[in-house]
């Protein structure tokens, strides 16, 4: 396994209790304090640790969430809180990843089988951009899109 993918495979493996696996497109190299923002983020969402998932994301944060709704920060952390985000089998592919000095777009798609909401029970395949923007020395997640693509 490249350095890189062992990078982001640890990063993700703080997902626990979720089988977790990442896979990185050849030639794309994670940069390490991304990777390590993820697993962070991964971690605080697995505890639904709400003071730990706002260390990562932005306070602009906004998403355009899986049940193709946009939210900000306090509306996702409010559905962790609800227990509405649990996933099991969860896989993630990166297909690329773009760095610029400020900010950093990741892109990819994620498979899993979320255990409540759009898709529940099933796999799915939910396409994701993320955009990391440096602010005060560190990486925060600035804005994703992550929708259905595909429930089997």
């Amino acid at each position: 396994m490249r350095p890189a993918t062992r990078l982001i495979a640890a990063a993700l493996a703080t997902l626990a209790p979720l089988t977790v696996a990442a896979q990185l497109a050849p030639g794309v190299r994670m940069p390490p304090e991304i990777g390590a923002a993820y697993g962070r983020l991964g971690k605080a969402m697995m505890a639904h640790d709400a003071a730990g998932v706002r260390g990562v994301w932005a306070e602009d944060f906004i998403v355009n969430s899986p049940a193709n709704r946009v939210l900000r920060r306090e509306e996702v952390i409010a559905a962790m809180a609800d227990d509405l985000l649990d996933y099991k089998d969860f896989h993630k592919h990166i297909n690329a990843i773009d760095q610029k000095p400020e900010v950093t777009v990741v892109m990819g798609y994620d498979t899993m089988v979320p255990l409540k909401g759009p898709g529940a029970g099933r796999q799915v395949t939910r396409p994701f951009t993320d955009v990391w923007a440096k602010r005060d020395g560190r990486w925060q997640l600035i804005a994703r899109q992550a929708t259905i693509a595909d429930a089997r």
